[in-house]
C-alpha cells in the first residue's frame, strides 16, 4: 500500500552542510526541486503523476521528524494512510491526535485534535482494526476509532465512501461498527447515521455517493448489486435496482472504461451486458449516473424521476 508516495526520494536540506543546503536551495529557486514542506525537497518528476491524496500522504512523510511520539495520525489523514477512498479535496495540514491534549491546536503544517471517546473494545479487543497501525514512522489511530471520528464530524458523502470501502475490503465487521455507533460521544445521531448506513455492497466510493444521494432526495431503499442471470446465458450484476418500479440503476465511476483500444472494448462489452439486462421483462429501464450528477444531486433526482422513482 501507498508504495508510490514511499518510493519518492525525500531530500532533507538540514542533513547537508550550509554550502550545499544554499545549493539546494537555488536549485528550489530555478525550478528543478520542489519543496514539500520547508526543508524537504523533491524532484518533481518524482511526484509529477502521484494524485492528491498521494501529494498529502507525502506531506506527512514529509512532516514525520516534526511529529510528537506522543501523537496519533488521525481523521482524513488517519484515513488515507489506511487506504480508504476520500471523496473530495485532500486536508490541508496532517491531522494528528494529540491524547495528553484537552483544545484543539493549529501550525501551518498539523492540525492536532484532542483526545475523544473510542470506540468500545469488548470482545473486539486487541483485534486488528482496534490496534493502532503506522504509517512512515508514525502511529496511526485504530481504524475503527478513524472511522468514528470521520462518521461524527464529516459530511456522510465523506464518511460513507470510507466505511463502505472498510467493509468491502473485510478490515472490519458490520457488527463492530453498530457497537461504535451505539457508544459514539461526539455527534452521536450523525454518527450512528453513517455508521450504520455502511454497506460492504459497495464496489466504489461513486457508488457510496450515489447511495448518500438517494437518501438526501427521498428515493425508496434500492437492492445493491442484483444478479440478473438465465440458465445457459451469462449472468449480469447491477449497481442498483428498484424492483417495485423496475429500474436499474448503473454508476459510471471516473475512470471505469480506460482509454484508445481499451476504453472501446469496454464501451462495446458494456453496451452488451446492458442489453442483456434490459431483456429482462421486470426492467423497464437502465439509468446511467455519472460523478456531475452525483455532485448535482438535482439532476440524479430527474433521471431517477424521468424513470419512475418517486422523490420527494
Amino acid at each position: 500500500m501507498h508504495e508510490r508516495v514511499l518510493a519518492v526520494p525525500l531530500i532533507r536540506t538540514s542533513c547537508f552542510p550550509s554550502a550545499e543546503r544554499r545549493a539546494l536551495q537555488r536549485r528550489a529557486q530555478r525550478g528543478e526541486l520542489r519543496p514539500i514542506r520547508p526543508g524537504v525537497l523533491v524532484d518533481p518528476a518524482s511526484i509529477a503523476d502521484l494524485l492528491p491524496e498521494e501529494h498529502h500522504l507525502l506531506v506527512v512523510r514529509a512532516t514525520a521528524h516534526r511529529i510528537s511520539p506522543s501523537r496519533l495520525l488521525a481523521h482524513r489523514s488517519a484515513a488515507l494512510a489506511y487506504g480508504l477512498p476520500l471523496v473530495g479535496a485532500p486536508p490541508d495540514r496532517v491531522e494528528l491526535r494529540d491524547p495528553s491534549r484537552t483544545r484543539a491546536e493549529t501550525t501551518t503544517y498539523q492540525q492536532v485534535r484532542p483526545l475523544v471517546a473510542h470506540a468500545p473494545r469488548g470482545r473486539w479487543d486487541g483485534t486488528p482494526p482496534y490496534t493502532r497501525s503506522t504509517f512512515a514512522g508514525i502511529a496511526v489511530e485504530p481504524l475503527v476509532d478513524v472511522l468514528l471520528d470521520v462518521a461524527a464530524t464529516e459530511p456522510l458523502r465523506t464518511a460513507l465512501p470510507c466505511i463502505d470501502a472498510a467493509l468491502h475490503d473485510r478490515r472490519v465487521l458490520s457488527e463492530m461498527l453498530t457497537e461504535a455507533a451505539e457508544a459514539a460521544a461526539t455527534a452521536p445521531v450523525k454518527a450512528a447515521t453513517a455508521l450504520r448506513m455502511g454497506s460492504a455492497l459497495s464496489d466504489s466510493p461513486a457508488e457510496s455517493v450515489c447511495r448518500v444521494c438517494f437518501r438526501q432526495l427521498g428515493a425508496p431503499e434500492p437492492v445493491q448489486q442484483h444478479v440478473f442471470a438465465r440458465p445457459g446465458e451469462r449472468t449480469a450484476i447491477v449497481d442498483f435496482w428498484f424492483p417495485d418500479h423496475g429500474v436499474v440503476v448503473e454508476v459510471d465511476g471516473r475512470g471505469k472504461y480506460g482509454v484508445g483500444a481499451q476504453a472501446s472494448a469496454a464501451h462495446w462489452q458494456e453496451k452488451q451486458r446492458e442489453d442483456f439486462v434490459r431483456s429482462f421483462p421486470e426492467v423497464r429501464t437502465v439509468v446511467r449516473v455519472v460523478w456531475a450528477d452525483l455532485m448535482e444531486p438535482e439532476r440524479l433526482r430527474a433521471k431517477l424521476l424521468r424513470a419512475g422513482v418517486p422523490c420527494r
